[in-house]
């Protein structure tokens, strides 16, 4: 009886310990391959790249400028082969943005940055899309950072069909809308269209949530940094804790 308890004592120190690997964070430098700013994404003079200028979370993030602009990851979402998981698997999708001290946007003072879920169900492509305007954010705060919610709205773009004027709809909301087989090809940031050549904005911090519990939060860098102690101390300590808990209950067995 002891033995078994201490058995299954460390097996869950070792269950709880792991589950914090569940939660990745991908950083993503100017070298990375799977993200980029591809010259037809662009419209107008608008850009996008990782730079230094507005750093989130290290000494990066990504760079906009209007008046469209897209900057892509994780797959090529014009090609129906590339599919990065099952719209039903997902559970939020969010990012960190902010709008630049000197932006003008010919959309309003309070025009966010776009991200998009890129889809394929069937023969049929379409974006699902995040903006603030549909979000009751009211004025926004010129060089402050905000995060979007796992419950926010986003609206449909379907390629050949154009705008489903619905705009209250999450992500949940969609998935019972589309098919089973509906998957997401890519991912991505950006600027829409006709918010002029004088606007100015950054994204970092992407992440893609499931509902198994993974997650991915892609971190734009300008280089990757070294791994801190701090990193490590961490996830020995809860080591350390978890091994802490299976002493005290063999202990406690032991009685």
């Amino acid at each position: 009886m002891m033995r078994i308890s201490h058995i299954a004592s460390i097996a869950f120190a070792a269950t709880f310990a792991c589950s914090v690997l569940e939660a990745a964070v991908v950083t993503v430098t100017p070298s990375s391959t799977n993200w980029a700013n591809p010259p037809g994404e662009n419209g107008a003079g608008g850009s996008s790249s990782i730079t230094n200028t507005s750093p989130r979370s290290g000494n990066g993030s990504v760079e906009m400028f209007g008046d469209r602009t897209r900057f892509v990851g994780l797959g090529n979402f014009y090609d129906s082969s590339s599919n990065i998981g099952l719209l039903s698997d997902l559970s939020s999708f969010t990012f960190d943005w902010s709008v630049a001290l000197d932006s003008i946007s010919a959309l309003g003072p309070n025009y966010t940055p776009a991200l998009r879920l890129h889809l394929w169900d069937g023969l049929q492509r379409s974006e699902l899309i995040w903006e603030g305007a549909y979000n009751a954010l009211g004025t926004i705060t010129k060089g402050d950072w905000y995060t979007t919610g796992a419950s926010d709205n986003f609206w449909q773009f379907q390629s050949g069909i154009g705008v489903t004027a619905v705009y209250d709809r999450d992500i949940s909301d969609w998935q019972s809308i589309y098919s089973q087989n509906a998957y997401i090809a890519g991912i991505s940031v950006g600027a829409g269209s006709s918010v002029g050549s004088d606007y100015h904005a950054f994204a970092d911090n992407v992440t893609l949530t499931w509902k198994n519990g993974d997650s991915s939060t892609y971190n734009f860098e300008t280089e990757k940094q070294q791994v801190s102690d701090t990193g490590s101390t961490s996830l020995l300590g809860l080591l350390a804790l978890s091994s802490l808990i299976a002493a005290r209950r063999f202990n406690y067995w032991k009685r």
